[in-house]
């Protein structure tokens, strides 16, 4: 990471450095402020694992689930100098959303399906959000086209709480069902992802179409398991884990300063090992080991929105 980061750096500063001497004429202003306000939905799913860590052996899994949880969507953008640009972006949910929590557990290594398994339905998304800080440099910059490389880090998080559910665990011999009014688990999960990429949009007329990747290897995630019926909290982190991103966008020009726009963003951090811990209150245990925590996230969000440029 740091040999990428110091390669971008290093790009970046030579090339202000010569952008500066060719045109001293140049002073960045409130003009070359651009400002993104939209409404949108996002819908993810995010894992979490527990593995046996002296053989590898998956013991655990839940997925949680959302689908079309309302989010408000901002940016702004300010054009420094003609080849850079400072931008901080973000989004948040604006209400709680119904999701759903699926618990598998494998107990018997030898088999292959779920032991045990509980679905909880009376799931609730409390809130996501995210922010993101980025330096982008733009390798070419016209009335028509922009290519650009980007650099930044961007910060989310889950809340998630379960209710309720049914249960049937070793293999059918204990079946049952736990009224919605009872807590069962809450879980948070965060993710911080330094990342680089590539972006570009093209303009003709009043039209305009645009999009970016990005890419990560140094993400590191962390999330906290609370187990309320038996007093138990499970926590996990993750270091070096991959992330990828691809957003598509296209917008219309009502006037030469304001766009309306629509857009398309999937984003995924892929499983990884890391350390987990865990606190039984009750039995007065903790504990904790490497190699027995996967966390892992998957999202679509779209946004309608409007872009202003002073």
């Amino acid at each position: 990471m740091r040999k990428i980061n110091r390669a971008v750096i290093v790009l970046i500063g030579s090339n202000l450095i010569a952008n500066a001497y060719a045109s001293e004429q140049y002073r960045a202003s409130w003009e070359d402020v651009s400002v993104n306000l939209g409404l949108g939905t996002i819908s993810a799913t995010t894992k979490e694992r527990v593995y046996d860590p002296t053989n590898g052996h998956k013991d655990s899994q839940l997925d949680w689930r959302v689908r079309n949880a309302p989010t408000l969507n901002g940016a702004i953008e300010w054009r420094v100098l003609p080849e850079l640009s400072l931008g901080v972006a973000g989004w948040s949910t604006l209400a709680k959303r119904g999701g759903v929590m699926n618990d598998y557990d494998w107990e018997d290594e030898d088999q292959k399906s779920w032991t045990s398994k509980s679905h909880h339905p009376s799931t609730r998304l409390n809130r996501a959000n995210q922010f993101d800080i980025s330096v982008k440099y733009w390798l070419l910059s016209n009335e028509d086209a922009r290519v650009g490389i980007v650099s930044g880090y961007q910060q989310t998080r889950y809340r998630f709480s379960a209710y309720g559910g049914q249960y049937n665990y070793n293999n059918g011999q204990l079946v049952g069902e736990i009224p919605d009014s009872i807590l069962g688990i809450s879980y948070r999960q965060t993710f911080k992802t330094p990342y680089i990429g590539l972006l570009a949009s093209y303009r003709y007329q009043q039209w305009e179409i645009g999009g970016d990747v990005k890419y990560s290897a140094w993400g590191r995630a962390s999330d906290v398991d609370e187990h309320h019926l038996t007093d138990t909290t499970f926590k996990s982190s993750i270091t070096k884990q991959k992330f990828a991103a691809l957003s598509l966008n296209g917008g219309y020009y009502l006037t030469d300063n304001a766009k309306v726009y629509i857009e398309g963003a999937w984003g995924r951090t892929f499983n990884k090992k890391g350390r987990s811990s865990y606190h039984d209150r009750e039995e007065g245990i903790r504990d904790s080991a490497k190699n027995s925590a996967g966390i892992e996230n998957h999202s679509l969000m779209t946004t309608v929105g409007l872009r202003y440029t002073f």
